[in-house]
């Protein structure tokens, strides 16, 4: 099984990433905690051609809710709101990260 190539390093992000892939995802995911609130890192593969909607943005930020409790979190995506960022660069994407203050 070949690795998955994110395009950057989680330590270039001000806040710390935790997989919350599934075995069924075709992409993974990472959630994050950030003054309370919980968001959500899709990163889609470089190659277009394998992704399962070749027009997705390879980076997607979202907000998500969590299902559990704080020892044992259960993160999923806030389908009630809107994507907050969307891109093919993972540079843009970074330097939303650092300037969220929601």
């Amino acid at each position: 099984m070949s690795r998955f190539e994110l395009g950057f390093k989680s330590s270039e992000l001000p806040v710390t990433l935790k997989d919350c892939s599934y075995e069924n995802d075709t992409c993974p995911s990472f959630y994050f905690r950030m003054s309370d609130r919980y968001y959500k890192l899709w990163v889609e593969h470089k190659d277009k051609a394998q992704r399962e909607d070749p027009d997705s943005p390879r980076y997607t930020v979202c907000k998500a809710i969590n299902e559990g409790d704080e020892a044992s979190p259960e993160i999923y995506t806030d389908h009630e709101a809107a994507d907050l960022f969307k891109s093919e660069e993972a540079g843009a994407m970074i330097g939303f990260v650092r300037e969220m203050q929601f």
